[in-house]
């Protein structure tokens, strides 16, 4: 990283006084050193306290230029049309995780809209949910857009300070009138009679006996999933170190980026030994592949949709290179292919998709890539990064 030219500065300093000193480390420009500056000012201005305005903003600018992430210092990054609290410990949520729950809520509002003539609830989960920012973005679009649908959304997680979070972010923003309150919030006033529960539940996905009763109980008659989704730990150990930056490094939560190493080693184990015996379920010119160590929750989230075959399933990935990993996995395995590939017995087949980081105003926009010997449909701007793996089960419609 190049070094700052000390007249940028003296003049950080002329336009905007000593904070900018602090600022610039890790702003760069005087662009951005100005937007944060602004931001700041403006959630102190926000929050009284008994200490004077400039030395609070002058401590905030002080941990921001040390490093902390500006979602922690403030203690909130915006996501759609929310307002998600952000703590130590537990993964900011980020805009291309936004984009593409955006683009969710849209598939799922246009074709619910279209097939639910019954109004069966629609039920959604959420595993490794972090600040609880998928479902309840999910949840604020679709409370909306599907205003007489019963919903059902569920956020998991192992860690207990991130369910707290979450159930915080759940209250702020009922609070803040940015989506009806559910059904199951404490002194909820509901506008209708329709029922909707968002709730958020301590478990280790790795655990059947934790997580199965959850899995086992969608609220329809159906019994299915709609919606499984999953921003897992993707990143390996070497990765860590060397591709994310040194705030992530210092600042954001290891065990919301990294596999641990015993997860790798036993999953892998049971992935092969036990979840493939005897390699009856892979296909020939599959036998033998081995996932990357970062690959190990999504050979646990694939183990869970081949079990409980929710509708659709969306994975964030970190790379495109990933994104083909996980899309290989589905095309090996005989029972996943068949659920979400084009396969399927039920009327129209399956498909799985690669969506790229950037999906606004490129919905439509369309690549073919070759993944296992199959084409393989990549959605979002032609330049943006893989970003998540979409799979949709056969006799699924999308509109």
């Amino acid at each position: 990283m190049p070094r700052i030219k000390p007249q940028l500065f003296w003049l950080g300093r002329k336009k905007f006084g000593l904070n900018a000193a602090k600022l610039l480390p890790v702003c760069r420009t005087l662009e951005s050193t100005a937007n944060e500056l602004r931001w700041i000012k403006q959630h102190v201005a926000e929050t009284p306290s008994i200490i004077p305005f400039g030395a609070r903003v002058w401590k905030l600018c002080d941990k921001r230029g040390k490093g902390l992430p500006l979602a922690y210092v403030l203690g909130n990054q915006p996501f759609g049309d929310l307002e998600i609290q952000c703590r130590s410990g537990v993964l900011i949520p980020r805009t291309e995780t936004e984009s593409y729950t955006m683009h969710l809520s849209n598939i799922l509002s246009r074709s619910v809209s279209k097939s639910n003539s019954d109004q069966q609830p629609i039920n959604i989960i959420d595993l490794c949910t972090g600040t609880g920012c998928i479902p309840l973005l999910l949840y604020s679009q679709l409370s909306r857009s599907l205003a007489s649908t019963p919903l059902n959304v569920v956020g998991v997680d192992i860690s207990q300070k991130a369910i707290n979070l979450s159930q915080r972010n759940l209250q702020h923003n009922a609070r803040l009138h940015h989506f009806p309150p559910p059904s199951n919030l404490p002194k909820a006033q509901a506008s209708s009679g329709t029922q909707r529960k968002v709730q958020f539940l301590k478990a280790d996905i790795f655990s059947p006996s934790a997580l199965d009763p959850i899995l086992s109980s969608p609220v329809s008659s159906s019994g299915e999933w709609d919606l499984l989704t999953s921003n897992p730990p993707y990143i390996s150990p070497h990765g860590f170190g060397v591709n994310t930056s040194r705030s992530v490094r210092n600042w954001e939560p290891k065990l919301a980026l990294v596999p641990p190493v015993e997860r790798v080693d036993l999953h892998q184990k049971h992935f092969y030994d036990h979840y493939f015996p005897d390699d009856e379920n892979l296909l020939e010119h599959k036998k033998g592949v081995r996932y990357q160590e970062e690959d190990v929750f999504y050979a646990r989230l694939l183990e869970i949709a081949r079990l409980y075959k929710p509708r659709r399933v969306l994975m964030e990935v970190g790379d495109m290179e990933q994104a083909r990993r996980v899309v290989g996995m589905v095309l090996g395995d005989k029972k996943l292919r068949k659920l979400y590939w084009r396969e399927g017995e039920e009327g129209e087949g399956g498909e799985a998709q690669i969506w790229r980081d950037d999906l606004v105003g490129f919905e439509g926009y369309e690549e073919v890539m070759d993944v296992a010997g199959e084409e393989v449909k990549v959605k979002g701007h032609p330049e943006g990064h893989g970003r998540s793996v979409y799979l949709r089960r056969g006799g699924v419609v999308d509109l």
